[in-house]
């Protein structure tokens, strides 16, 4: 059994990366942690409200995250998640919680940050800093959908001709490239191809920058997984320039994968 913990905050969006997080743990049969992370003036009541009171404490923080799972997902479905409250700031008590988990699950802003942030700041912690993997719900995903039918995995691998070649570069160079490029995405789908033969895998081969071939692909994707950093990503970074445009701009939920992750080190 895998763990997923899912961070509540009362927002739509965290209803919507619950009720995802719900549903897949139901597919997979993984147990679900749902968290509530509160303070001293940052207070979630069981009516909704956040005005401040100086006598909140974990009580009423339990029952201000009862409420909002009982209300998103229905009281049957509520009974199978473990409710867990935490004094603390959301960022780092979300990492710490899913320092032993095999998904940690977001919405793309919190309570209260500004509507034109595309990633809030406990988001944008979470994925920069998070040693499992992290899936960020965009509020305009089809949760409905996610589940039903037969799906079929999309390898993309985006391909071009460097600049300094690209100047005297004739057809027959470019092709060269190409070919070159579907090699390597062959390659690296047979690799896997033994360990999950049942997954229909699609090939696409993309002539442009990664970011521009992922995000057009994603307007009819479900999901979209990339890495945390890419081959050509600086080694200190953590989180590379392809994954936070997709973490940003991408209109399906996101996962973003680590360089190690919890699962993987267990091997």
């Amino acid at each position: 059994m895998g763990r997923i913990v899912v961070g509540v905050d009362g927002s739509e969006h965290g209803r919507r990366a619950l009720g995802w997080a719900q549903r897949k743990a139901v597919r997979q049969g993984d147990e679900l942690t749902a968290l509530l992370a509160w303070g001293l003036f940052d207070q979630l009541h069981a009516d909704g409200g956040t005005s401040f009171d100086p006598d909140y404490g974990p009580t009423d923080a339990a029952a201000a995250l009862d409420t909002v799972v009982t209300d998103t997902l229905g009281a049957e479905a509520a009974g199978a998640v473990r409710q867990v409250v935490v004094c603390d700031l959301p960022a780092r008590a979300l990492l710490d919680a899913a320092s032993e988990a095999d998904l940690l699950v977001v919405g793309p802003r919190g309570r209260g940050e500004l509507r034109e942030l595309a990633l809030g700041s406990v988001t944008q912690a979470c994925l920069h800093h998070a040693r499992c993997p992290v899936a960020v719900v965009r509020g305009d995903d089809d949760p409905a959908g996610a589940g039903a039918g037969e799906r079929v995995v999309a390898a993309v691998h985006a391909w071009h001709v460097p600049f300094s070649i690209s100047l005297t570069a004739g057809a027959r160079d470019q092709s060269a490239f190409e070919q070159a490029a579907g090699r390597l995405l062959d390659q690296v789908v047979d690799a896997t191809a033994s360990e999950y033969r049942d997954v229909p895998v699609e090939r696409v081969l993309v002539g442009g920058s990664p970011t521009d071939a992922l995000l057009g692909v994603a307007r009819d994707a479900a999901l979209v997984v990339v890495g945390g950093r890419g081959v050509g990503g600086f080694r200190g970074l953590l989180l590379g320039s392809v994954s936070q445009q997709l973490a940003h701009h991408a209109p399906c939920p996101v996962v973003v994968v680590p360089g190690v992750t919890r699962r993987a080190a267990r091997r």
